[in-house]
């Protein structure tokens, strides 16, 4: 996101519908926009105590919230710190006031004025300082960089799935929504949700590379394990059954198969071990299944509402949830005790995401933010607003970047510190799922509309497109006949063709011998003509010597 405070362009709101004070307060701002550094004393909680504090004092505190003294602004409210000491756009209380995150503040009202916006802008990014003189404040960096070599890499060749029939389960009269979406992290698959089946996909030819049946009913879920070795499918039939299976990637063959859900298995994953999966969806519990037989190893009856996203960390010891109405939990893997409520996200959790070296959780969320957790102690680390509208899926690449997409239609990449590297070109439709490749050279965008679309990470330009409803292999043999009798056809009318064409060169070329003896011909009769015409002029010649000659002697008489 950029962090230049925001265009000035615009006009302002009037001053005078702020009152006398904020009135003055912007004159004498915009005269000393260019000294000292804002502070909170002099320069924002004039703002504050104008827009904000009748809502947000010590007494009544809205959303845990008072913005009455320097300690306490810093301090937070009940989603959180908001003010994220040199860095804007990472600060919940900026994406408030600029109308990026909701609740937009002030509420139901127009944004403040520009001054007012680049006065608060100024004030965190210079550390936050609280009067005159005084220091900024520490800005907080813990576990954003990812430290070299944190990430182990999977062991031994690439795992790819073997020889798969090409003949798919189900074909609709169009795609349909892409709900489900992961790639390998280690080897060139992907694999895509749809009904009754999983497909696979080869992330670098782009060509199909066979199915994975799910009768249980439609895929809602996929996630390869880190190893690339296994892959889980969840879903199920809506408000009837829910279900989650695993495969073994080198064989296609099932290798589990738990949950006996009254509804569809919304969000699921499979811990490091491989020993329990964790599950959840409409019934608002997670569940978590040994593989083994499938039974019950723990249950967590927290959640509010569906449970929408959730994720194992890398190393198996923490498990991260969150549901429709926005709340995000981490809980300890054994004995499913509360590891801490992750509050700031006021929309509905789209997705959770562990990087690869387990120190850091993102979430994105139906508010259009990207959060960035550290899981020890439980706190937000980074945040800044996305996909306008809403941002539906995140995912780590193996080096600490990020990949999202959301609502505006578009895939972004994302350095590790948030700020944004690449906007991929435009998709078709809204955005609802996104992976990237192991090697991190290509990102994968599913849409609303039921496209995936593969982009090149360096350059944000698509790479190609993947068939998300491919046909079956009886349309596809149909389809293959009817091309087989249409070059049949042209071949035979080729064929036709050719002969004629031969016919005629070979009376061209009967013509051309018969043409060429006529000129022989000719030429010797005009080259024996030409001869006699020459005997004959010899022959004038002489005797026109003999007759002068005659005439000078006369015979005598």
């Amino acid at each position: 996101m950029n962090t230049t405070p925001p265009s000035m362009s615009h006009r302002s709101p009037p001053a005078s519908r702020f009152g006398p004070a904020m009135a003055l307060w912007l004159t004498m701002t915009t005269v000393a926009a260019a000294a000292a550094p804002p502070t909170f004393e002099a320069d924002v909680l004039p703002i504050f105590r104008e827009k904000c504090c009748s809502c947000h004092n010590a007494d009544k505190k809205k959303g845990g919230l008072d913005l009455t003294s320097h300690g306490q602004a810093l301090a937070g409210g009940s989603s959180g710190a908001v003010i994220a000491a040199g860095d804007p756009d990472g600060s919940y209380l900026w994406q408030l006031v600029t109308h990026a995150s909701e609740p937009k503040m002030p509420p139901e009202s127009d944004k403040l004025p520009d001054a007012a916006l680049d006065a608060i802008s100024r004030w965190i990014a210079a550390g936050a300082i609280e009067k005159a003189g005084g220091q900024p404040v520490a800005r907080k960096t813990s576990a954003i960089a990812l430290a070299a070599g944190a990430v182990a890499v999977p062991e031994g060749p690439p795992v790819m799935p073997p020889r798969l029939p090409l003949d798919v389960v189900t074909q609709g009269r169009r795609p349909t929504t892409v709900t489900a979406l992961a790639a390998s992290p280690h080897g060139a698959a992907a694999a895509l949700g749809g009904r009754k089946q999983v497909l696979l996909y080869h992330t670098g030819s782009l060509d199909f590379l066979g199915v994975l049946p799910f009768p249980e009913g439609v895929v809602k879920a996929v996630r390869f394990t880190r190893s690339g070795k296994l892959l889980l499918a969840a879903g199920g039939v809506a408000a009837k059954s829910g279900r989650v299976v695993v495969w073994d990637m080198a064989t296609a063959a099932r290798v589990a198969e738990v949950g006996d859900e009254f509804d569809e298995v919304l969000a699921a994953d499979i811990s490091p071990d491989q020993r329990i999966v964790a599950l959840g969806g409409p019934a608002k519990v997670v569940r978590l299944l040994a593989t083994a037989d499938g039974a019950v190893a723990g249950e967590i009856r927290r959640h509010t509402d569906w449970i929408t996203a959730l994720e194992f960390s890398p190393d198996g010891t923490l498990l991260a949830t969150g549901d429709r109405a926005g709340n995000l939990h981490l809980w300890e893997t054994r004995g499913t005790r509360d590891a801490g409520a992750l509050k700031g996200h006021t929309g509905l959790i789209t997705a959770v995401a562990w990087r690869p070296d387990g120190a850091v959780l993102a979430s994105t969320s139906g508010d259009g933010s990207v959060r960035l957790w550290d899981p020890k102690e439980a706190k937000q680390v980074k945040t800044w607003a996305a996909h306008a509208g809403g941002a539906e899926a995140v995912t780590w690449l193996a080096d600490g970047r990020l990949a999202t997409t959301g609502r505006d239609k578009r895939a972004k990449l994302w350095k590790a510190d948030g700020q944004l590297e690449r906007e991929m070109a435009a998709l078709p439709e809204v955005g609802t799922r996104v992976a990237a490749t192991a090697d991190g050279t290509r990102i994968l965008a599913g849409d609303w509309g039921g496209g995936l679309t593969v982009f090149t990470a360096a350059d944000g330009k698509p790479a190609g497109t993947i068939d998300t409803n491919p046909p079956k292999i009886e349309s596809r043999l149909r389809a293959a006949e009817k091309v087989l009798a249409e070059v049949a056809a042209t071949g035979q009318t080729a064929a036709e063709k050719a002969k004629a064409a031969a016919d005629a060169l070979a009376a061209a070329e009967s013509q051309m011998v018969a043409a060429r003896k006529a000129a022989d011909e000719a030429t010797a009769e005009f080259e024996a003509a030409k001869a006699r015409e020459a005997d004959a002029a010899q022959a004038v010649e002489r005797w026109k010597a003999e007759a002068e000659f005659s005439r000078g002697h006369p015979p005598a008489k």
